[in-house]
């Protein structure tokens, strides 16, 4: 015969009787841009189309300003916007687009020699102030420059090199001045 004890029963010995519940939620996934934009309901899933709508009709709107002598399309310079982006910008980042623009690709290295910086991250700096001063005008920076990384040896090297449609108007507007 079985002794019964009188200690407390296990808690995990009626584990399998419980019931857990999860909420389930539909996920509502958004392609954009190459990427997916996931949502957790309908409601925020209309916000970000809304959103992104707003933002497509405002980029379309600037990407077809006619550039005095050019052709309406994707050309996000004008001659005014131009000037407002060179004149919002700093001394160093002055001499950096107009080394791209003379030589179309810059190399880190040669960046670092002609401002006279110690490495990669005050060129960073101040590459990044050419961003943001493009960002606050609504230019993305790649109608600025491009970046190309390479790798030789294990090494890393970075080649800075001017958008076509930078250098055309900077041609146009026959800057940097000697």
């Amino acid at each position: 015969m079985k002794k019964l004890s009188k200690t407390p029963k296990n808690r995990l010995t009626h584990a399998g009787k419980r019931r857990t519940t999860t909420l389930k939620s539909v996920m509502i996934k958004i392609p954009y841009k190459g990427r997916y934009i996931e949502c957790s309901n309908a409601s925020e899933a209309i916000e970000v189309l809304k959103h992104i709508d707003a933002e497509e009709k405002h980029s379309t709107r600037r990407s077809f300003h006619v550039a005095e002598g050019g052709d309406s399309g994707t050309f996000p310079w004008t001659r005014e916007l131009f000037v407002k982006f060179v004149e919002s910008l700093g001394t160093s980042q002055k001499e950096i687009l107009g080394l791209l623009v003379h030589k179309h690709k810059v190399t880190d290295e040669e960046l670092r020699k002609a401002l006279k910086l110690d490495g990669n991250q005050a060129l960073a700096g101040v590459l990044s102030g050419i961003s943001k001063q493009a960002g606050i005008l609504n230019i993305s920076a790649r109608s600025v420059y491009t970046v190309e990384d390479e790798r030789k040896a294990g090494t890393l090297s970075k080649t800075y090199v001017a958008a076509n449609e930078f250098m055309q108007m900077a041609k146009d507007m026959n800057w940097p001045e000697e």
